[in-house]
């Protein structure tokens, strides 16, 4: 009966208490130190098995949850890490993000993700509220954030770069050669009997864009195939840009029989304006893209494209991002290069 009795009040205290439960609470029920809580939180410190279990077992039945904010300021921890993606609904972000939650996983670490077509306001806000919460790392998946960048190295912030885009930096960095994916996918569409082939590039001021347009006009100029004005499009790597940038190559006097797509979703909208047009694809107009994105396999016809490992990149950047969050500064940087393959559709 007492112990029945007790147990209603100290849930009855539970149910009126207004104030959160802190560290000093939960020390004076499991009759230890805050010093002792503090350490079975952060894990800085040796606890006997049977104190840890008696303060874990405390925590659980008031339902106690450690401030993360506190835990980061004390352990200089936060056991977290961010990923700045260029667009979450590209499907080669997701894919990237899955790889690098899998490599951090090991080391108890949780992703955060942002996604940078929310706009640059946006993004610099984001990277301020990392720095805030003391985020251990940050692997940056997109262009033209330079003073971001610097800004988390001097927050004391490990960062790894995706792409080339960044790679001017002192940091490591994953990518893919982008110069050599366009110059192969190219190549791929000579050896198929095209000369007059166009590309729909990404905006060419950013990368992958511009490594992207570069390898395309080196592989034609090696080929000895003219390029022009009226064989590049912009695209804006959405399959809407995709589309519309077909639309341009195909108004004009000569068109084009074959297009290098500088990703998937812009070769697949490209495939839906020349069907939308009454062309046969590739009887009429061979199509490439990049990434191999799972809807390069679904589309009909099935889309030839430079496969791009995005599991594998992320894999890579978050092996390199633990080894420099450990490491610190001190040791030199490393470049991962991940290789791309042809993988070869109906489409081309």
């Amino acid at each position: 009966m007492a112990n029945d009795i007790d147990k209603d009040a100290a849930g009855s205290s539970a149910t009126s208490r207004t104030a959160p439960l802190n560290i000093q609470d939960v020390a004076e029920a499991a009759g230890v130190s805050k010093t002792t809580v503090s350490h079975v939180l952060s894990g800085n410190r040796p606890v006997s098995p049977a104190t840890r279990r008696k303060v874990e077992r405390i925590m659980d039945e008031l339902g106690f949850k450690p401030n993360f904010f506190a835990q980061a300021l004390n352990s200089k921890k936060s056991h977290t890490v961010a990923l700045i993606a260029q667009d979450i609904t590209n499907p080669f972000y997701p894919a990237l993000a899955r790889g690098l939650q899998n490599a951090v996983a090991s080391a108890n670490q949780v992703v955060m993700l942002f996604d940078a077509g929310a706009g640059h306001s946006l993004t610099r806000v984001f990277v301020d509220d990392v720095i805030q919460r003391r985020v251990d790392g940050v692997v940056v998946a997109v262009s033209n954030v330079e003073d971001e960048l610097l800004e988390l190295q001097r927050a004391g912030i490990a960062v790894v770069a995706v792409g080339s885009g960044l790679s001017g930096f002192p940091i490591d960095w994953v990518s893919a050669d982008d110069e050599r994916i366009a110059s192969d996918a190219t190549m791929h569409l000579h050896l198929k009997g095209h000369r007059r082939i166009a590309t729909i590039s990404g905006p060419p001021s950013a990368e992958p864009g511009g490594g992207r347009l570069a390898g395309y006009v080196k592989a034609m100029g090696e080929l000895g195939l003219e390029t022009d004005a009226n064989l590049c499009a912009v695209g804006d790597w959405t399959r809407e840009g995709g589309a519309a940038a077909l639309y341009r190559l195909l108004d004009q006097d000569v068109a084009p029989t074959a297009v290098f797509c500088a990703n998937d979703l812009m070769a697949i909208g490209a495939m839906d304006a020349a069907l939308e047009s009454g062309l046969d694809v590739p009887g009429d107009i061979a199509i490439v893209g990049v990434d191999d994105i799972d809807a390069a396999g679904l589309v009909r016809p099935a889309l030839t494209t430079m496969r791009v490992p995005a599991q594998e990149i992320g894999r890579a950047a978050g092996d390199l991002l633990l080894h420099r969050i450990a490491e610190g500064t001190s040791s030199s940087h490393r470049h991962v290069l991940v290789q791309h393959t042809l993988i070869a559709r109906q489409s081309a």
